[in-house]
């Protein structure tokens, strides 16, 4: 069985980057407009972490343009009411900044070496998303 997503969007707010034992983690909603429909927007709940969480919280912010390629996972929990609950999140595997260098969004919110800024991402602008 197959579960791969690949979406295309913007950032929706500044990223925070947390300490999740010994790991880093970053969660944050990705705005993905439907290409055959105006003004129709979806909002999908992401989660990275380690060195993927580390560069999007370097790299972007509140408006980035990325491409998230993942997998869905859903979680189950008992809310305190006693209520069975569901949430369903995108899990990246793999980043890709898709803001021009000369774009006001997606600067980098400190200097750094493009090798740096490229570590774990593969930026091709061919794709058709």
């Amino acid at each position: 069985m197959t579960n791969i997503t690949i979406l295309t969007g913007r950032i929706t707010k500044d990223l925070e980057l947390k300490q999740a034992g010994q790991t880093t983690v970053t969660n944050f909603s990705l705005a993905v407009d439907n290409p055959f429909k105006r003004d129709d927007t979806s909002f999908f709940d992401v989660v990275s972490f380690g060195k993927t969480a580390e560069l999007l919280n370097n790299y972007c912010s509140k408006g980035s343009k990325i491409l998230v390629e993942g997998n869905l996972k859903q979680d189950r929990f008992t809310d305190k009411e006693g209520k069975n609950r569901s949430v369903v999140r995108v899990v990246a595997n793999r980043v890709e900044f898709l803001d021009s260098k000369s774009s006001n969004q997606g600067q980098p919110k400190q200097q750094a070496n493009d090798s740096f800024a490229n570590a774990g991402t593969d930026v091709d602008n061919s794709l058709p998303f």
